[in-house]
């Protein structure tokens, strides 16, 4: 069994991983065309200083969007919202330092966590010109209550719904929650019409761009509203790209095909700086991975601490992020108006050979994740460090759809989770509820749980941070769920687009294209 200190450790797993990396990011990249391969970055001449307005704006992502409706899960990712911002603006949008800002509404009050009153600006409607006032909120909520969409969970929460007037809606909870309005900035936010659809048979909305074309798994086509209640968009039209390979999505930016690109991989986001591109970015991911505590080793707290120590996330952070983006320390982001010392467990191999020992039982486990450059990086990273205090790790790497139906059927060891849930300190703590349907992983602590619900009961947000920093501060020592980085993602784009905003200060990457524009002279 090797003894080696923890400063040899890292110093040997560096030199491993650095070499493991670069392997790993020459095979991602070798799927890219020839052509692609070979083009030169331009960053071609400055935008213009104030909007223009017409042209057409090329944006790829990381998603094949198959599913427009709101209360779908399609369109709430973090990388889609871009999408879903464009046909049904929600009506608050995450704004800086995790505030809320107004998106189609004015304003979501309340006085007791209990009876929350809503305040939309006169005159709003969706594209067909067919009235969103008060009377449609309350029927897109009804109609999510009645699906089983995850939104239908955020709904349920709603007893009591009335329009006391066309622009004033009155929500009646069924238990306090201090955080009922953040629910509004993400899909139960994105209000559809009941009663119309688009001729591709998507409900409407009341953003600044409707849907004008579909092609199946490649694009999706929208272009300005007139009957948007906001400043028009700029743009006449954008179009959507679904280039769901990372490295294929950034040589299209370089290639000069795409305007604008989602990003989170580090080495794409340092180069393109270096090329004249515009990266606007934040640590708006955080990478997680769940234990299943319901079974054996890892019902065992001791067994979870052992492998939460022998990992050493100063490496991970290092070979993966190449030194961006910062270590996370638990539920509550580093950008959190919450934000806390919370003191995460050192990396101490030793510990790790005496809690295994302790246990006193062989451990090994599968390690689930995707195929993704990043997320292989950072597992054979973890494999190496398990190995080095005896424990066997197998990866189990699964495509999108096979890692989903693991996650949702608890059918795992331990299960890479990278998420921008956690930017979000007010919704976040479904993950770790007892009878949460997002608590992919089994974990109950009842005393977590009271501090959980204390929270979302408190308008006090001292007695709430307090309470968030008790609960954090549990999950971390027993170790359900292990904390690695807060990782940078968000949008590149070309010289020649401007409007996009400065995201550093975001937890949630959330672009309204409105706002967008291009100058393509």
């Amino acid at each position: 069994m090797t003894t080696s200190t923890p400063a040899a450790s890292r110093a040997s797993l560096r030199i491993a991983l650095v070499a493991t990396s670069a392997l790993l990011a020459l095979t991602a990249c070798s799927g890219a065309s020839g052509e692609a391969e070979n083009s030169t970055a331009s960053s071609g001449e400055p935008v213009a200083a104030d909007p223009v307005v017409g042209g057409t704006i090329d944006v790829g992502i990381d998603l094949d969007i198959t599913d427009l409706d709101p209360l779908g899960s399609n369109i709430g990712q973090q990388s889609s919202l871009v999408v879903a911002n464009a046909v049904y603006e929600p009506l608050f949008v995450d704004g800086p330092e995790g505030e809320m800002a107004p998106g189609l509404a004015e304003s979501l009050n309340s006085d007791d966590a209990v009876e929350w009153t809503l305040t939309l600006p006169e005159g709003l409607t969706f594209s067909d010109g067919s009235p969103l006032d008060g009377q449609a909120v309350i029927d897109h909520v009804t109609r999510a209550q009645g699906t089983e969409s995850p939104t239908a969970t955020l709904a349920a929460e709603v007893a009591e719904m009335e329009a006391v007037d066309a622009t004033t809606v009155v929500f009646t909870l069924v238990a306090p929650n201090a955080a009922f309005d953040r629910y509004f900035s993400r899909n139960l936010g994105m209000i559809a019409s009941t009663t119309a659809t688009d001729e591709f048979g998507n409900p409407l909305g009341a953003g600044a761009f409707v849907v004008s074309g579909s092609s199946d798994g490649v694009s999706l086509t929208v272009e300005r509203n007139d009957a948007y209640a906001g400043d028009p968009a700029h743009a006449d039209e954008i179009v959507f790209h679904f280039l769901p390979d990372a490295d294929s999505r950034y040589q299209s930016l370089l290639a000069g095909t795409m305007d604008l690109t989602w990003v989170q991989t580090p080495n794409h986001i340092s180069s393109a700086q270096t090329e004249g591109y515009t990266a606007s970015v934040a640590n708006a991911t955080t990478a997680t991975a769940i234990f299943d505590v319901t079974e054996p080793p890892f019902d065992d707290v001791r067994v979870r601490q052992a492998v939460q120590a022998a990992i050493d996330r100063e490496v991970l952070a290092e070979v993966v992020d190449q030194g961006q983006g910062g270590l996370s320390d638990g539920p509550l982001s580093s950008r959190s108006r919450y934000a806390q010392e919370i003191s995460y467990p050192a990396y101490e191999p030793d510990r790790a050979r005496d809690l295994l020992a302790e246990y006193g039982e062989p451990v090994s486990l599968s390690y689930t994740t995707d195929s993704s450059p990043q997320s292989m990086q950072r597992a054979t990273a973890i494999q190496q460090m398990l190995e080095e205090v005896g424990i066997q790790m197998t990866i189990d790497a699964a495509d999108s759809a096979t890692w989903g139906a693991q996650l949702f059927d608890r059918d795992f060891d331990l299960i890479e989770f990278v998420t921008s849930g956690y930017g979000d300190s007010d919704t976040v703590w479904s993950l770790f509820e007892c009878d949460s349907g997002t608590n992919f992983g089994g974990y109950c602590n009842h005393e977590v749980n009271e501090a959980i619900q204390q929270a979302s009961g408190t308008t006090d947000e001292q007695a709430r941070s307090e309470l968030y920093g008790q609960a954090a501060q549990t999950i971390v020592e027993e170790a359900p769920t292990l904390f690695f980085t807060e990782s940078p993602a968000g949008f590149l784009a070309a010289s020649q687009v401007g409007g996009l905003p400065d995201f550093s200060d975001r937890n949630v990457i959330s672009l309204l294209p409105g706002e967008l524009w291009i100058d393509e002279q």
